[in-house]
């Protein structure tokens, strides 16, 4: 990939503008320092204005009633047009905008989580949270310490067989299924229930299965705002897949791809039960995305004849409420581990039996698949569940025109990192392949990454985004190779490379819907931090890494199929600017503007697309 040359830089005021304009591309950057205060604090959002201007809000340190604000007013061309500072009242900032999660500076609580003891049988543990805000990133640095557990029963004191769970943090709940256990049990009926912070649970319904069933499946919905609103302060509604199983018995098994659709809200109404076949048992699914209505399952797929879910693939769901972090935690004497939204700290008490979904996932990502799998759900039934082959992914594969060739995906290996609904009802899924790395990097010796898994041991290149017809059936396979072995930015002593991190991406449809702009945002510098304390006579020195985003484009023209080439947003390499964490761009009229920041967050800088050029 190369980076694109800088053709004019004017330097006006306290700004520095950029023009530039490669494959037929016009970008508009202008830089800007920010305030002390708001340095201080954190991008909170950003709005869009009716005349195509728009507001960049920060947060800054506040008390528990009052919120101090800063906002920087721009115009369309990205001029500074006016700083304002303000003081709203709490409630009157959460009503406005959903992805502010302050509930004061510092709160104690307890909550619930369920996992599974060692012959599966649902176990109850109280967490007593302590909670401090980190008005830098805005979100909560959490102490967690996990109090004695208890068997989980049922109303009639019998004990219960995990079947996923769901934790609404909110409402200080969980939702779960789960079979009551006694010798001899049918397992005809799961018991949808909630459990709240005392470990009491409340059966809300009965939920009939065929035969004994198991989930391959649970997680919240996905949609168009969750990459900046947080499921834990606003719930969406749970999906559960079930699938048949020998587990539970070997008499009446059921059809091994006969399975069971759930969708739940996150007040435990059931509001979806429905059953589909799937064309292979071994169906991994990788998430569930909506969108007007209607509801995608994607994943992958492996063809055994007769085989049942859990024999093709084992495990898929983490026996557990905990996320990722929190359970990570669980392991650990101590270390801090970082998070938006979900912050875990340090977390004491017996150690958590149940495998986490990260270590599920590294397994389930070794296997290789034969097909991908497009379920498509509307008005409570399935209207298709389409698979495409694998080697159909090279036969459409299209390659860049700074590419000799299109990339050669071998099914084995790979990671999945966006999924969208476009205009014309057509949808793409996004991928990236990856090999062990040679050495490995351990998930301990970085800290304070949010955006990346447990384990540091992988080498990310190569990107694919299907393109998928509203039916179903593959279009396109397009490709790109994201070389970034060499890129340490400017902190060329950290132990890793960029490409020990997964890129993500998303697209952004032109206006007439005939060209889509594919977005990368990738590591491309490593952030390295040491602190040192002193306790006792005794001098600790912790460093600490962590990764810097930046953006990759181009351009696909979805009627002929042809890429344009691959470039970087801005002279970024040079300017050293990196993308927010959270609220990094907005889409207003035919201008799509990405926001980024000098690692010190002392500058800002604001660029600017056409997306029908």
């Amino acid at each position: 990939m190369k980076i694109k040359k800088l053709l004019v830089a004017l330097a006006v005021g306290t700004a520095a503008q950029v023009y530039a304009q490669q494959t037929g591309i016009n970008i508009l950057e202008k830089d800007y320092e920010i305030s002390r205060k708001a340095k201080k604090g954190y991008l909170g959002g950003v709005e869009a204005k009716e005349n195509g201007n728009f507001d960049m809000v920060y947060f800054l340190p506040s008390s528990r009633r009052k919120v101090k604000i800063e906002v920087y007013s721009f115009d369309k061309d990205a001029n500074l047009l006016d700083t304002k500072k303000d003081e709203w009242d709490v409630e009157k900032v959460k009503k406005k905008w959903k992805w502010f999660n302050f509930k004061g500076d510092e709160y104690s609580t307890t909550a619930a989580s369920l996992s599974t003891n060692l012959s599966g049988k649902m176990m109850f543990k109280k967490r007593l949270i302590k909670a401090k805000y980190n008005w830098l990133v805005g979100g909560y640095l959490k102490s967690i310490k996990m109090l004695d557990r208890q068997k989980l029963t049922s109303e009639n004191g019998e004990e219960y067989l995990f079947s996923g769970a769901y934790e609404v943090e909110r409402d200080s709940t969980i939702l779960a299924l789960a079979y009551p256990y006694t010798k001899g049990s049918s397992y005809s009926n799961l018991d949808l229930i909630k459990v709240n912070n005392e470990g009491v649970s409340k059966k809300l319904a009965s939920v009939p299965t065929s035969s004994p069933m198991k989930p391959i499946f649970s997680k919240p919905l996905l949609d168009d705002n969750s990459r900046d609103v947080d499921n834990d302060d606003f719930p969406r509604d749970w999906v559960v897949v079930l699938a048949p199983t020998k587990a539970y018995g070997k008499s009446n098994t059921g059809t091994p791809n006969q399975f069971t659709y759930l969708r739940i809200s996150p007040e435990g109404n059931l509001k979806e039960n429905f059953t589909f076949n799937s064309p292979d048992a071994g169906y991994r699914i990788l998430n569930v995305y909506e969108k007007n209505g209607t509801v995608l399952l994607y994943g992958m797929s492996i063809k055994k004849d007769g085989k049942y879910a859990d024999e093709v693939l084992g495990q898929t769901v983490s026996p557990s409420s905990m996320d990722d972090q929190e359970k990570a935690a669980t392991s650990s004497s101590g270390g801090m581990l970082g998070g938006l939204g979900k912050m875990a700290g340090m977390i004491s008490g017996k150690e958590e039996l149940a495998p986490s979904q990260a270590s599920l996932d590294n397994a389930l990502d070794e296997k290789k698949y034969d097909n991908f799998v497009i379920t498509k759900i509307q008005n409570g039934n399935a209207v298709y569940v389409r698979p495409t082959a694998m080697p159909e992914l090279n036969q459409k594969a299209v390659a860049g025109s700074d590419m000799k060739k299109p990339l050669e995906f071998d099914g084995k290996k790979f990671t999945a990192n966006n999924f969208q609904i476009l205009k014309d009802g057509s949808f793409v899924l996004c991928l990236q392949d990856f090999k062990p790395s040679s050495g490995g990097i351990g998930g301990n010796k970085l800290l304070g990454v949010s955006r990346s898994g447990s384990s540091y041991d992988r080498v990310y290149k190569g990107m694919y985004m299907l393109h998928f017809s509203p039916e179903g059936s593959l279009v396109r396979n397009y490709t790109v190779l994201l070389d970034q072995k060499n890129k340490k930015g400017f902190f060329n002593n950290s132990p890793m490379t960029a490409d020990n991190f997964p890129a993500t991406s998303y697209v952004i449809e032109s206006k007439d819907g005939k060209s889509i702009n594919w977005i990368m945002e990738m590591v491309k510098a490593i952030d390295k931090d040491t602190s040192v304390s002193t306790f006792l006579d005794t001098t600790t020195t912790t460093t600490t890494y962590s990764p810097f985003y930046s953006i990759e484009y181009g351009k696909l023209d979805l009627s002929t199929g042809k890429s344009s080439e691959f470039r970087t947003l801005g002279d970024l390499e040079k300017k050293k600017y990196y993308l927010y964490e959270k609220h990094n761009r907005i889409q207003i009229g035919d201008y799509t503007y990405f926001f980024s920041e000098t690692p010190n967050g002392g500058r800002l800088l604001v660029s600017r697309i056409n997306i029908n050029d």
